[in-house]
């Protein structure tokens, strides 16, 4: 990944789901468990009748739908909210919690990925919960549930009242097929970049998307 150097900052955008990751997020710096297991390799990228995901170690899988997709995830990941457009889950390591949700949307046709990227970008990145936002970097193949997409990287300061800011690290990604346009957000106090494979947290996210069936 290529760091941009720039930076983005964006207006205030009424909360509605997406507050619920903020709140999530805070709380987690307190709540520190067993370290997030490492995944094995996500398969090869396949456009029809992908094969289901198999997971190395004992982690139980977990399927759940909503109205324009489904999502199998794995232990230690679990379920924080959801409707009938939208998932959140949750994953705690020994450095805070991972928030990642998933949601759908129907869009105008025409409506390129890199359109609906910038939309979540607005809605997401506001000053009233963040400072000091860098957008740190194209996403190198950014796809949902195989479905191509865009997608951009940021470090940031969450805002806390009476403590210290949070340092943390989010992944945007948006893919469109027809009418209908899937997000995916990514809050962690992980370091996408480190060296450390064990703190990186972008395998979990490889097979969080490349679990995803467009319905």
């Amino acid at each position: 990944m290529t760091a941009l150097p720039r930076r983005k900052r964006f207006g205030y955008v009424p909360k509605v789901v997406i507050g619920l990751l903020f709140a999530l997020l805070c709380f987690s710096a307190c709540d520190i468990t067993a370290a997030l297991p490492v995944p094995a390799a996500t398969p090869t990228p396949c456009s029809r009748n992908c094969p289901p995901l198999v997971r190395s170690g004992s982690g139980q899988s977990h399927t759940i739908q909503t109205r324009d997709f489904t999502l199998l995830y794995f232990d230690p990941w679990s379920v924080q909210y959801s409707n009938s457009q939208s998932v959140i889950l949750v994953a705690s390591t020994d450095f805070g919690d991972l928030t990642v949700m998933v949601a759908s949307q129907a869009v105008a046709p025409g409506t390129s990925s890199a359109e609906l990227l910038s939309q979540t970008e607005q809605q997401t990145l506001y000053p009233s919960q963040y400072t000091n936002i860098v957008d740190t970097g194209v996403i190198r193949g950014a796809e949902i549930g195989y479905v191509d997409g865009s997608g951009e990287s940021y470090e940031a300061a969450y805002l806390q009242p009476n403590t210290p800011d949070l340092p943390v690290y989010l992944q945007l990604m948006a893919s469109v097929r027809g009418t209908t346009g899937l997000t995916f957000v990514a809050i962690s106090p992980l370091d996408p970049n480190s060296s450390d494979a064990h703190l990186v947290p972008d395998a979990e996210y490889d097979h969080i998307v490349n679990s995803i069936e467009w319905l």
